[in-house]
């Protein structure tokens, strides 16, 4: 096993269940953000090409999430037609760079477009992921906007142990 999967891993708290690509690192080279297949090992398909995996980001999303940010965001697109439209086009966009991966052999395919979704936003996690991994993706980008970049005074995981860093905490 590499030292990235490790590294996510720790950070994720669980096993992976697929090969993954580094999309994405902080300022202290750690995985930020991973790009995972279609289909899963066991073959599930699995609706989000880029995976956030910092601790920070998750921390800070979820709790824009709980404010009700999607809702918001989702009212937004209603009454902006570009932001509609920009994030109407990475949809698409998504959908077919994903495509260009799919194991056809498989009976089980995702679908829509970032996070699966297809009518509205869906999951901020997984527009931010896009963002950071890719710079296409209008709500991701304000997301980002939202919480800023990252800012750790420490790294959340041991690069020699591969375990929760004790004195990591996210900085707001």
């Amino acid at each position: 096993m590499n030292k990235d999967k490790k590294v996510v891993e720790a950070q994720l708290d669980r096993n992976l269940r697929s090969d993954i690509l580094v999309s994405s690192r902080c300022h202290f080279n750690l995985p930020t953000a991973i790009k995972v297949p279609p289909n899963l090992d066991d073959g599930t398909p699995f609706p989000t090409t880029y995976w956030l995996t910092c601790p920070m980001y998750n921390k800070k999303i979820g709790s824009l999430e709980s404010q009700g940010l999607i809702s918001q965001l989702d009212d937004e697109m209603q009454n902006n037609s570009k932001l509609k439209s920009e994030w109407k086009q990475r949809q698409t966009s998504y959908q077919k760079e994903r495509e260009n991966f799919f194991d056809l052999s498989n009976e089980y395919l995702p679908t829509g477009g970032v996070g699966g979704a297809k009518e509205s936003i869906k999951c901020l996690h997984s527009h931010t992921a896009d963002e950071i991994s890719t710079g296409k993706n209008p709500i991701g980008k304000i997301v980002i906007e939202s919480i800023g970049l990252f800012n750790c005074e420490k790294p959340c995981i041991d690069g020699d142990s591969f375990q929760k860093n004790s004195d990591w905490k996210v900085e707001w």
